[in-house]
């Protein structure tokens, strides 16, 4: 009996239609006045399958783990073993179901972390992370010394700050932009630039702040569906920014890039692909990039697969008299929804070691990095936008000396550049123009780094 069955759907079972070129939306139709979706465009948002039985005139479409039977001409969906109550009867047009938008607010939000919204106006439904819809930032100046970003969202509390430079200040929020970013600001505000990037859980808007700006924080009004952000010229009103080097260009003659593990040491392993045959690789294509856009000179700690002492790697640099070195790894996160990128760069402040006899600060010389903490600090702020820009983020820049870097008297930073345990980021860096479009991303900021 089962075998019969399944021989009868099998013909009638159709995969979504691939879906268009960018934002994954499908347009709301009226019929019969009720503000509808076609049961294609429904399907293939949610990456499901339809099966139609004619004998019933019913609908079976199986997506984000759950089934749901539509029948012609009936104002009722079964979810699994639920009775959902449409506002509409389903109707056909054309040889389509056409699905009456009120199911989206009833829809489960569980297994995927993604669903579907009506977005303003009520023209088109969209396919969104859990988070939902973020609000672009609304600019007002309350006072002389205080401008304040107000940003719609449902889960303000999960915003984080991820970078705290004042010419690449990045907010992230779960949830997807509902619209673009201001062109223009208020002419006394303390914002200069506002910039989106998108990735498949969140929005990060980064902002170039006025020079003057001393101080900031993040408030959560008494309606929790809004975050407002408050930059003040007085200092100590809040969080102070990242401290910032020397203006005007920086001098770049000599790159070094470090790429991780070696020999026995293989690093990561997720898919088939080692972490050290990636960041070797990444090494390779990078070196041109960043000779192209800034004319440096690069060299690598390792050409081939053998394994490396960390004061090899330090040594290598410091003989090469380095202006700059990046380590480059890759990232693993077993059993968690982790993905991404993460920059580590040495913290912008220290305490010093003292010797009692002479009076006189000193630094331990494992710790040498220290002394380029602010240009390290730059650095990962640069790289970092450059990465969601291209959509290769999230990244997330944490101040920490990491051991890459002990005794490396330059400035410089460990790049995470993807997490190979998240099967989108393993998928997007095995890709034909994976490490091409990573090592795209790090060259431009680099050079973004050089120019400032």
């Amino acid at each position: 009996m089962l075998l019969v069955l399944l021989s009868t759907l099998a013909p009638l079972a159709r995969a979504a239609p691939p879906p268009p070129a960018g934002a994954p939306s499908a347009p709301v139709a009226r019929v019969d006045g009720v503000p509808s979706i076609g049961a294609d465009d429904f399907a293939r948002l949610l990456g499901g399958v339809q099966f139609w039985r004619s004998d019933t005139r019913k609908l079976v479409i199986r997506a984000i783990g759950h089934r749901m039977t539509f029948t012609v001409d009936v104002p009722i969906v079964i979810l699994d073993d639920r009775t959902l109550r449409l506002d509409a009867p389903v109707r056909s047009r054309g040889g389509e179901l056409q699905i009456p938008v009120s199911l989206l607010t009833q829809l489960p939000r569980d297994t995927t972390g993604m669903h579907l919204v009506l977005e303003a106006g009520g023209t088109r439904v969209r396919l969104v992370p859990a988070g939902g819809l973020v609000g672009p930032p609304v600019v007002s100046v309350p006072s002389a010394d205080v401008t304040r970003l107000a940003i719609a969202t449902a889960h303000a509390e999960e915003a984080r700050v991820m970078g705290r430079g004042r010419g690449h200040f990045r907010i992230w929020l779960p949830g997807a932009a509902a619209g673009p970013p201001p062109d223009s600001l208020p002419p006394n505000a303390l914002v200069r630039r506002i910039r989106a990037f998108e990735s498949s859980d969140g929005v990060t808007y980064e902002l170039q702040l006025a020079p003057e700006v001393q101080s900031y924080r993040l408030v959560t009004p008494a309606r929790r569906e809004q975050l407002a952000l408050e930059l003040s010229r007085v200092p100590g009103e809040g969080e102070s920014f990242a401290p910032e080097g020397p203006p005007g260009p920086r001098a770049l003659h000599v790159v070094v890039l470090d790429p991780g593990h070696g020999g026995a040491d293989a690093g990561v392993q997720a898919g088939g692909v080692s972490e050290k045959d990636l960041t070797l690789a990444l090494a390779r294509q990078l070196t041109g990039e960043i000779e192209a856009r800034t004319g440096a000179r690069v060299l690598l700690t390792r050409t081939d697969d053998r394994a490396l002492a960390p004061d090899d790697r330090a040594e290598f640099a410091n003989r090469s008299r380095a202006d700059l070195v990046i380590a480059l790894h890759f990232d693993g996160v077993p059993g968690t929804r982790a993905r991404g990128a993460s920059l580590w760069c040495p913290p912008a402040s220290y305490a010093g070691e003292s010797d009692a006899s002479a009076g006189l600060p000193l630094m331990p010389w494992r710790d040498v990095a220290l002394r380029h903490a602010v240009e390290s600090r730059d650095l990962a702020d640069d790289i970092a936008s450059a990465l969601d820009a291209h959509g290769l983020g999230p990244a997330r820049v944490r101040e920490r000396l990491p051991v890459a870097l002990l005794g490396v008297n330059a400035p410089g930073l460990v790049l995470e550049c993807a997490t190979l345990t998240s099967p989108d980021d393993l998928a997007r860096v095995t890709a034909p123009d994976g490490l091409h479009d990573l090592a795209v991303a790090i060259a431009e900021g680099v050079l973004d780094w050089s120019r400032h």
